[in-house]
């Protein structure tokens, strides 16, 4: 029977391509549907969580000499105030999202409003802060 369904197809697309080379008409034949499976992606609660890391991995490799750091407050939790800096920003504790270490420093949408020269856009869209242009030091109090 295996033999039988084998030779079936061949001669099938025997006959379709003498058809369609020899000057006959051939049927296109339907692109398949994809249909996407129930639930979500595989890989979608894995999106955000390395983004973060790549973000905190930038911010701990960086040498201090005030280039921007992740600041944007979409990256934030544990958010609470903590008083305002000489140049007007207000000043935050926070913990980065994920991630158990506390730091104190400013908020990107803040110093967008007072210093946008200080502030950069990644390609990522989360905003960093370049503590230098402030006169300022985002630092790691636990």
């Amino acid at each position: 029977m295996h033999k039988f369904l084998l030779s079936c197809t061949a001669s099938a697309a025997l006959l379709g391509a003498t058809a369609a080379y020899g000057g006959g008409t051939v049927e296109p034949s339907p692109e398949p549907e994809v249909i996407p499976a129930a639930g979500s992606s595989s890989s979608g609660g894995l999106i955000v969580p390395l983004l973060l890391l790549l973000v905190l991995a930038a911010a701990a490799s960086s040498s201090g000499d005030g280039g921007p750091q992740p600041s944007d407050r979409r990256l934030k939790t544990d958010i609470a105030w903590i008083g305002m800096a000489k140049n007007g920003l207000p000043l935050y504790r926070y913990r980065y999202r994920g991630h158990a270490a506390v730091f104190e420093g400013v908020m990107a949408q803040d110093v967008a409003n007072l210093y946008p020269e200080a502030v950069r856009h990644g390609a990522s869209g989360w905003m960093g802060v370049d503590y230098g242009r402030l006169g300022l030091q985002m630092r790691r109090v636990a």
